[in-house]
């Protein structure tokens, strides 16, 4: 069967399906570092599954990238991914760094928001530095394009943090998106180039 190339080729970068996980807690900086750990081996909500558009845009990709994180690989399951391409450590969610400090008492989010600006200050302790992420989310945004030259279309059904970066350095590196990076559980955004 002959292949015809696309016209242009493709990369979808996909926010995962929503965590089956406890996030109305208020806990202090040392339960918010066991929170983090729970958070990065839990699976994702089976009463929250992606929309038939979602769906259907996975299913239009001929490669696919996940994390090895059990969010990335359930979400992919649960698109109807049967062969995953890559799966890879190097596309885990950029760290978040955490504390023992046994006080003050805090919700979930505002411990969330506290470490990620304390992170991007230069704070990093139990984490990747935020240069050494960044570093790597340039890694990642190359290795989609590689493979997308390979493949067509890739699909990396990723993390909210990472694929912000990996949208970032993907423009810079001269592909197309009119959609901000996805942000909510099963969102996506699409990335264009003419292949050379």
């Amino acid at each position: 069967m002959l292949h015809f190339r696309r016209s242009s080729l493709q990369i979808v970068l996909m926010r995962h399906g929503k965590p089956k996980i406890d996030t109305r807690r208020r806990l202090n900086a040392s339960d918010f570092g066991v929170w983090v750990e729970q958070y990065n081996a839990t699976g994702i909500d089976a009463e929250y599954p992606p929309t038939r558009e979602t769906v259907a845009k996975a299913s239009q990709c001929t490669f696919t990238v996940c994390s090895n994180l059990p969010r990335s690989l359930e979400s992919a399951r649960t698109l109807g991914i049967e062969r995953i391409g890559v799966c890879s450590h190097m596309f885990r969610e950029m760290e978040i760094p955490h504390a023992a400090w046994r006080f003050p008492t805090l919700s979930l989010q505002a411990w969330l928001v506290f470490f990620r600006l304390a992170w991007a200050l230069g704070y990093s302790a139990n984490a990747e530095s935020f240069k050494s992420a960044k570093a790597r989310a340039r890694r990642c945004a190359e290795l989609l394009a590689s493979l997308a030259s390979t493949h067509d279309t890739v699909l990396f059904v990723g993390h909210g943090t990472l694929n912000w970066f990996v949208a970032g350095y993907l423009r810079r590196m001269g592909w197309i998106s009119a959609d901000s990076p996805p942000r909510k559980y099963w969102e996506h955004s699409v990335f264009h180039i003419r292949p050379t």
